[in-house]
């Protein structure tokens, strides 16, 4: 996402380092954009792999949530990674909403260490008839098995926006079946 300020500055320099693509998350124009650069980029066999954080946020180390299923419906090969921190010595999740970015950076280089796990996984491709969002679904169950990690169903979205009442409706319904009902949710 294209950021202002000393992000915005970071973001520059990195851009002369090596390319990257950048996108306005709330542009719907820019969606298509994006999608057709990463494309372009894939059929480029010249060109390195894309690096692409699929749940589109930080999150605290404990879970792996929804994936955006653009980076699934541009074809090629996936190579999943599996990346776990130890908060032993430093903590690497950035609470955006407890922490600005300058603060957080000092954090980071006042730590100890930071300590993780990376798991390089087989390369992954779509299954013949599955769509971009079961794809999707089949790369994070790997990633969180393999991590460790909770699989969620939801939105990572969701820690910076209000829950929809339909979303907490259908927990309640579901949570009311366990308690009085038939206590199974299928």
């Amino acid at each position: 996402m294209v950021h202002g300020g000393l992000m915005g500055i970071i973001q520059r320099a990195m851009v002369k380092a090596c390319p990257h693509v950048w996108f306005e998350r709330s542009e719907m124009k820019d969606r298509h954009l994006v999608t057709k650069r990463l494309k372009e980029h894939i059929a480029d066999k010249k060109k390195l792999p894309i690096l692409i954080f699929p749940e589109g946020t930080c999150i605290n180390n404990t879970s792996v949530m929804m994936f955006k299923k653009g980076s699934f419906e541009i074809g090629g090969t996936i190579h999943p990674v599996a990346i776990k921190y130890n908060p032993q010595f430093g903590d690497a999740f950035w609470n955006s909403s407890k922490y600005n970015m300058v603060s957080y950076l000092l954090r980071m280089m006042t730590s100890w260490a930071i300590v993780c796990d990376v798991w390089y996984m087989p390369p992954m491709t779509r299954e013949e008839g599955e769509d971009a969002v079961q794809f999707a679904n089949r790369v994070k169950s790997a990633i969180a098995i393999q991590g460790g990690l909770t699989e969620l169903p939801w939105d990572g979205g969701l820690k910076r926006a209000k829950v929809k009442d339909t979303f907490k409706e259908e927990q309640q319904k579901n949570y009311s079946k366990m308690i009085v009902g038939n206590g199974s949710l299928n």
